[in-house]
């Protein structure tokens, strides 16, 4: 498939990106099946911008329609999803009471990631716990973000988080547009476990029952995790406990 854009002269066709980019569109990182230069230019556009339909039901209310703009009020305005600032394409609520704004790519995201055999986090409105990787449960005062959270509640990613991971690891070549990004949270999530679990925080002292409880499931954690170096340390707790 392809199409024509006011904006660049050639034709852009719809193939697997080899490497993730940033649109042109709405400058935020892209991967995968996008739009691009059919002459090898350094043009492209996620397929959502490529091809926006018109009108979009918010994700997490029927109650609220958003609508395509090239531009406009919404421009600097927060991403309701990601924080980030929006710059040319992005979605504008028609409600009344509130005003929401939001990339095209941040509607598209992925609504689960696996973050271990057995752990799926799935997409919702908000964090309902600190964020693994930044360590703050919202994104400013005024953005809340939205947020991968597993069922119990625990452990969350905010979708801001997901995207800079993405970013720092292409940037550092840890895989290519073949491979799929999101796979990148696997490997990050027990890292981001381990350096939660080493952050000394002054607590109550404790009784060496929760002592004992706390080294048991870091220990577990740590094997199904396959982290030898916080099972060492699990170990010991459980074994001073």
């Amino acid at each position: 498939m392809e199409i024509s854009n006011a904006n660049h002269p050639h034709k852009l066709l719809l193939k697997n990106a080899n490497c993730p980019y940033y649109c042109w569109g709405c400058n935020q990182l892209g991967f995968r099946l996008s739009y691009i230069c059919s002459k090898g230019c350094d043009f492209f556009l996620h397929k959502q911008c490529g091809k926006p339909q018109a009108i979009i039901e918010y994700p997490f209310s029927n109650k609220c329609i958003l609508r395509f703009r090239d531009g406009g009020p919404g421009v600097d305005s927060p991403c309701d999803a990601c924080g980030k600032k929006i710059k040319r394409f992005h979605y504008r609520c028609t409600c009344t009471f509130q005003k929401r704004h939001l990339h095209p790519s941040c509607l598209a995201e992925e609504t689960n990631l696996e973050a271990m055999y057995g752990l799926t986090l799935h997409l919702q409105k908000t964090a309902t716990s600190k964020c693994l990787h930044c360590g703050t449960k919202d994104l400013r005062s005024n953005v809340r973000g939205w947020a991968y959270v597993s069922t119990c509640g625990n452990y969350c990613y905010h979708v801001s988080c997901v995207k800079e991971i993405i970013n720092k690891n292409w940037r550092s070549g840890f895989f290519t547009g073949k491979s799929d990004p999101f796979r990148t949270i696997e490997q990050q999530f027990p890292k981001d476990m381990n350096r939660m679990n080493q952050l000394t925080l002054p607590r109550k002292k404790e009784g060496p029952k929760r002592k004992h409880a706390e080294a048991v499931l870091s220990t577990l954690f740590n094997m199904l995790t396959g982290n030898p170096f916080g099972l060492i340390g699990a170990a010991q707790r459980y074994f001073s406990s």
